[in-house]
């Protein structure tokens, strides 16, 4: 049985694939569309650079990949230079294929002598210490070396904001400059932290936000999840109920499923089983997440260590417990910790500066969801608790996933018109941004579960809600809504007095176009299944499985 091949076992991202080899043919053919590539750390960004680098490797244009982490300058401009070189010869089928740059320079000399002279200077600028001079002549480099080949370019610049540790002035404004003028070089930018990077394509590169297309890459979504432990588990049996609940327990992030699809492997393999249940899973959890020396909860140990240095570690980590413990709101975090709602604000946003916490109206969350789940029953317990009894906490934690497990099972076994009104039992008036879009969902004083008859013998799931400004109407499909369901829809909205202040569609597979058009027509809301988990998200509930 072979383990998990990270590298070269890609899974999904396939539309976003398909959108960066457009903008690559489209290069050249003359259309040139930069793009910047926006996601957390972790979620596979740089696995879909080389995936599309792998798969566009026999077109007849050069990739350069430039990964800028935690690099220096002498780093950046050495393998700027190298990674073109070596590109060029290795296409060309030019030997000898060395790493060393004078070798390098040696053996495309006679083809690119301009590049090779640009290449030359940019190393003598920087052994002495001339950065400046040679960032300019960096940026330079691509339009010399498509001038002599006569080819595109693919410049792919990894955590492009940190161009700003090389202490170079105005380095987005240089690079801004070059990439306008250089009509035969796409630059796709990467980063993992989405908030400071529009702010540097929105102020920094200004003359160029509108040159950019944004694609902002998340976690997978349920299906998506559901898809990726298939895939990793080709060969091994498990019951649905189990894919789901790791699908929800992950968050859906691509890396925690990966790692623990590992785990679960190699257990299946000690135990001789050809198929996972439910004790496996458990012990895979305990092992990635609970033990100290768990991959994932060494990850996160790293990850809160990074964030709580300083006078105010203690604080912070406060803060994240309050936060998975269920206190969202300021007030509530200030009650919970008995401090200052200024003190609170202060590391609040420390945490959403460091793209941890994100708000959601005057809702905060632990945007990783395994993160929160860690935090709560290890990092906490951890903080708090003394194990005078060896492995006494160890099997709490066991008991607890196994609670997780059945608990999820219930509330799976619920239809969605009950999921829906559980959930509306917690609207608190507030305001939320659901997929783009902001929603106030009031208090409800009466909540109903209904059936409403559209049609000739036809019913739907409905639920009934009054609160102070009025009553809502809220009709629940799985399947798709068409436009002849709207109609008996509408047509029995008309029939109700008094009528809805607010009537929402609740659709699992969304409405098909004509519905939609008319449903926003008629000024009802629709959420659908991305927004109905993004609910579930804010109010610490379990996604809706179909």
């Amino acid at each position: 049985m072979n383990l998990i091949d990270f590298d070269h076992n890609f899974y999904g991202r396939r539309g976003v694939l398909e959108i960066l080899k457009k903008r690559v043919m489209g290069l050249k053919e003359g259309y040139r569309q930069n793009v910047a590539l926006l996601g957390n750390r972790y979620i596979g960004k740089t696995a879909l650079l080389h995936r599309l680098m792998a798969q566009m490797e026999d077109q007849d244009v050069f990739f350069i990949y430039l990964d800028l982490e935690d690099r220096d300058f002498d780093h950046f401009a050495t393998q700027f230079t190298k990674s073109l070189l070596y590109n060029y010869l290795k296409k060309e089928n030019l030997p000898p294929l060395q790493e060393d740059l004078k070798l390098l320079c040696i053996a495309a000399k006679e083809r690119l002598p301009r590049t090779v002279f640009l290449v030359q200077a940019i190393a003598d600028l920087a052994a002495q210490g001339k950065v400046l001079e040679a960032y300019h002549m960096i940026l330079s480099l691509p339009e010399v070396f498509t001038q002599e080949t006569g080819r595109s370019v693919v410049l792919i610049f990894d955590e492009f904001g940190h161009l700003e540790n090389f202490n170079i002035p105005e380095v987005f404004a240089e690079l801004g400059k070059r990439i306008m003028t250089q009509k035969n070089c796409l630059y796709i930018v990467a980063s993992s932290n989405p908030q400071q990077s529009q702010t540097i394509l929105s102020e920094k590169l200004s003359l160029l936000f509108g040159n950019f297309e944004t694609i902002n890459l998340d976690v997978f979504n349920f299906s998506e999840a559901q898809g990726l432990i298939d895939h990793n588990l080709e060969g091994i049996k498990m019951g649905l109920h189990l894919k789901n609940f790791i699908a929800d327990f992950t968050g859906g992030h691509p890396l925690y499923i990966n790692l623990l699809c590992q785990e679960l492997i190699c257990l299946s393999g000690v135990y001789s089983q050809q198929e996972i249940y439910a004790p496996i899973v458990t012990q895979a959890i305990e092992n990635v997440i609970f033990n100290p020396w768990g991959v994932i909860s060494r990850h996160f140990e790293l990850q809160i260590n990074t964030l709580t240095t300083g006078k105010s570690a203690g604080l912070a980590q406060r803060v994240l417990g309050a936060l998975a413990e269920g206190k969202h709101k300021i007030s509530d975090l200030s009650e919970s910790l008995k401090l200052k709602a200024a003190q609170v604000n202060s590391r609040i946003n420390a945490l959403q500066d460091s793209n941890i916490v994100e708000r959601n109206g005057n809702y905060y969350h632990i945007k990783d969801k395994l993160l929160s789940y860690w935090i709560k029953y290890v990092h906490s317990r951890r903080l708090r608790v003394i194990d005078l009894e060896m492995g006494r906490s160890r099997k709490q934690f066991k008991d607890e996933i196994s609670r997780a497990l059945n608990d999820f099972g219930m509330v799976a076994r619920k239809d969605l018109c009950a999921r829906v009104a559980d959930l509306m039992h917690k609207f608190d008036n507030e305001s939320f941004v659901l997929c783009g879009r902001r929603y106030k969902l009031s208090t409800f004083k009466d909540i109903k579960v209904l059936k409403l008859r559209i049609g000739a013998g036809n019913y739907f799931d409905a639920i009934s809600a009054d609160s102070q400004e009025g009553g809502w109407l809220v009709v629940l499909k799985k399947d798709p809504v068409h436009d002849t369901d709207l109609s008996g829809i509408l047509e029995e909205i008309k029939k109700l007095d008094p009528k809805p202040l607010r009537s929402v569609i609740v659709s699992l597979s969304g409405l098909d176009e004509n519905a939609k058009v008319r449903a926003l027509q008629e000024k009802l809301w629709i959420w659908d299944e991305d927004q109905l988990n993004c609910l579930m998200h804010l109010f610490d509930e379990p996604i809706i499985v179909r």
